[in-house]
């Protein structure tokens, strides 16, 4: 495989994608978040063990959006975003449309 003209190994193009840090864990208050996720939230202040859900979790960071609009931080919305539609649309219904 070539990155950037380079030619690298499997197991090299691995370590550059940093994908454990992109993998989505389950966390203490039982939130399916990333450690990139939880390092952006953090770094924002946004302590996201306090919140009961990631819907009010993502209610707080379009708050913040909304008074200080910060690149990383659109990107966890997103991603929470997509993780919440995922998880609640009924896969049934996903399959008739086909």
């Amino acid at each position: 495989m070539k990155l950037k003209n380079t030619n690298i190994c499997i197991d090299d193009a691995i370590k550059f994608s940093d994908y454990d840090n992109l993998l989505l864990k389950r966390r203490d208050n039982n939130m399916l978040l990333s450690d990139f996720q939880v390092n952006v939230l953090l770094n924002n202040g946004i302590d996201y063990k306090i919140y009961s859900n990631i819907r009010e979790l993502l209610f707080k960071i379009n708050i913040i959006l909304a008074d200080n609009y910060q690149e990383e931080l659109d990107l966890v919305a997103s991603q929470i975003s997509e993780i919440i539609y995922y998880s609640e649309t009924k896969k049934w219904d996903l399959f008739l449309i086909f």
